[in-house]
């Protein structure tokens, strides 16, 4: 047991000691949301599984509190979080076109998507078909996508306007690297006024 325990730190760890090109890259992606909210726009945050876990975890950061409670509350909105739409939606058409069905009936230009996705999502495999509908969708109205990625980066790395990749095959330490990376948002978030 121990040795499984010491695998998952290490590839953790390799990950975190390779990661500085990110620091620039999140720097980035903070001014681009920051200015985008100052223009009052909105940020439309979206994953599926484990993903949507952490995209809804980034989310109530950033509208509840992450360390300051002085800070105001931030326009990033939790797609897919009505569960009676998405059942009935799912039950009645197809589960892969309800969160582009959401976003539509709300994105406004200039807004911007952000997508959390362990895989990058898989055309043959199926993986995420919804989440490269969601990205297609944004790009065709002009709406930026910024993805945390992780294998490869998949169909999403195409897609979007940015992306994050973790250079991991592990779903478990690449939605640890995405928290990280997020947390660090949110870290940038703490003095806006």
């Amino acid at each position: 047991m121990k040795k499984i325990i010491k695998k998952h730190f290490s590839e953790i760890k390799k990950i975190l000691n390779n990661s500085d090109h990110f620091i620039k890259d999140i720097e980035k992606i903070s001014l681009f949301l920051r200015d985008r909210i100052k223009k009052k726009n909105k940020i439309y945050v979206y994953g599926n599984g484990g993903s949507f876990a952490d995209a809804s975890h980034f989310v109530g950061e950033l509208t509840a509190t992450y360390a300051s409670k002085k800070r105001k509350s931030l326009p990033f909105m939790l797609l897919g979080s009505n569960l009676a739409a998405v059942t009935g939606w799912s039950n009645d058409f197809k589960f892969e076109n309800y969160v582009v069905r959401e976003f539509s009936a709300n994105v406004k230009k200039n807004d911007v998507l952000f997508l959390f996705s362990t895989s990058g999502g898989n055309l043959k495999k199926k993986q995420s078909l919804n989440l490269i509908k969601l990205a297609k969708y944004a790009r065709s109205k002009k709406i930026s996508v910024i993805s945390l990625l992780g294998k490869g980066g998949g169909v999403l790395k195409k897609i979007s306007s940015k992306s994050l990749i973790i250079n991991s095959y592990n779903t478990g330490s690449i939605q640890e690297a995405h928290k990280i990376i997020f947390h660090s948002i949110c870290e940038t978030f703490e003095n806006f006024k």
